[in-house]
């Protein structure tokens, strides 16, 4: 037996170690610290509300978010761990504050928000970048929300552009994430 062969032996053993624990550290937990945008840098399957557009949110999804609350948003309806009503949408409704740049900028930035809903099964349930601080699914959203049958989370994440350019002080920034049923 050659004289590298334990070495060689103990290299594959430690690389499939050091795999092993990369593989842990990449949580599917919907309210882990990774950031909730979708896997796909396609905005096909994104929904587009208000001024938003597939540009910024091309943009958006290049872009490692970082954990700053108040920048990526709050939750004020619905409440966290609620089981909603299934015969009538829901009006999701948030607030965030914008980036320090654009607090005294006049009306060059415009804020973005990406909504995932996520369920154990489905990672990429329904995901909605938006310009408003809230949103009613439509009938066919809210269906697909309805049809979930398990405990769906909601992520906020939202960005401060300058036209189609995000700033790098401009996001996005992780928000909130709740979670709720719907009966």
């Amino acid at each position: 037996m050659p004289r590298t062969r334990p070495l060689r032996t103990l290299l594959c053993a430690a690389l499939t170690a050091l795999l092993g624990l990369a593989a842990c550290s990449l949580s599917k937990d919907p309210r882990s610290h990774a950031a909730p945008v979708a896997t796909s840098t396609s905005t096909s399957g994104s929904e587009l509300q208000g001024a938003a557009t597939a540009e910024q949110l091309d943009t958006f999804l290049h872009h490692q978010a970082r954990d700053w609350a108040w920048a990526g948003g709050q939750f004020d309806a619905p409440d966290d761990d609620t089981t909603l009503a299934a015969g009538t949408p829901l009006t999701f409704v948030w607030h965030a504050d914008p980036a320090d740049f654009a607090a005294g900028s006049a009306g060059a930035a415009v804020m973005t928000h990406l909504l995932l809903f996520s369920t154990p099964s489905n990672g990429d349930l329904l995901q909605v970048f938006t310009t408003l601080s809230e949103y009613t699914p439509d009938a066919t959203a809210w269906q697909k929300l309805v049809d979930a049958g398990e405990p769906i989370t909601l992520s906020l994440t939202t960005g401060s552009f300058v036209g189609s350019e995000l700033p790098e002080d401009g996001g996005p920034f992780i928000g909130q994430s709740l979670t709720f049923t719907i009966e």
